[in-house]
């Protein structure tokens, strides 16, 4: 599935660049630093995308949304220090509200076990997320967020298909998603290109916390829609604690 939807949106990407001109904005810097960010990021994604579908398997959507913000700590964390970024109260306390509702969300549970394997997955891919995005600033700034988003939709996909993919099993899995990969990797695209966008002016710690305000609206959608009522209360708060935190992290 990662490679279906990764190749889907390097070519949206493509497409979207070439249609709107962006292609005569391209930035390929000499600087040997520049394509070791690229190739961190690179790798990143492509451990976070390998590993995000399987994670969604074995995991209520509601629990991985909230796990998720594990990188939203990672990227914070390494900006501060990568980018000599502002610490304050605030941006403590919202460190431990994060982490707060990873415990909340994975603990015992009398009604359904939450997968050990899953959130071990998740936490795994999760910190390659976190290491990416905080590599991100730099990106746009060797590159620009044209350039730089052409090149972490590309290369991860190759990251995704040289560790032994069969054709046979991606047209397989393309047989039971078919057009839908589409939508989905297309409304990726413009998310990642926008927040890229974004970082070109202003800080990694500010930008990467607010991509996380998805969280609640992930919990609340998997209660409603697919029905994941089990700790329904335990879910609601841990995702409230952990759009909280992503506010005080801003």
């Amino acid at each position: 599935m990662a490679i279906l939807f990764n190749g889907s949106a390097a070519i949206i990407s493509l497409v979207i660049t070439f249609l709107t001109g962006g292609f005569k904005f391209f930035v390929f810097p000499a600087d040997p630093a520049a394509w070791g960010v690229v190739t961190i990021a690179a790798l990143g994604y492509a451990i976070y995308e390998r590993g995000r579908f399987t994670a969604a398997k074995l995991l209520d959507a509601s629990v991985f949304a909230t796990i998720s913000n594990i990188s939203v700590l990672v990227a914070f964390a390494g900006s501060l220090f990568l980018y000599a970024e502002t610490m304050a109260v605030s941006k403590l306390l919202g460190g431990i509200l994060i982490i707060g509702s990873l415990f909340l969300v994975s603990a015992g549970n009398k009604q359904k076990r939450v997968s050990q394997k899953g959130m071990v997955i998740g936490i795994i891919i999760s910190i390659a997320l976190g290491l990416a995005w905080m590599l991100d600033k730099s990106g746009v700034g060797y590159f620009n967020a044209i350039t730089y988003n052409i090149l972490m939709w590309t290369i991860p996909t190759l990251f995704i298909y040289l560790p032994g993919m069969k054709p046979e099993v991606i047209k397989k899995e393309f047989k039971l998603v078919s057009w839908k990969i589409f939508v989905l990797a297309g409304m990726n695209v413009a998310g990642y290109l926008m927040q890229l966008k974004a970082m070109e002016t202003a800080e990694a710690t500010r930008v990467i916390p607010i991509v996380q305000t998805s969280t609640l609206f992930t919990v609340l959608l998997g209660i409603i829609w697919l029905k994941e009522k089990e700790n329904i209360y335990k879910k609601i708060i841990a995702g409230i604690m952990a759009v909280a935190g992503v506010y005080f992290l801003v």
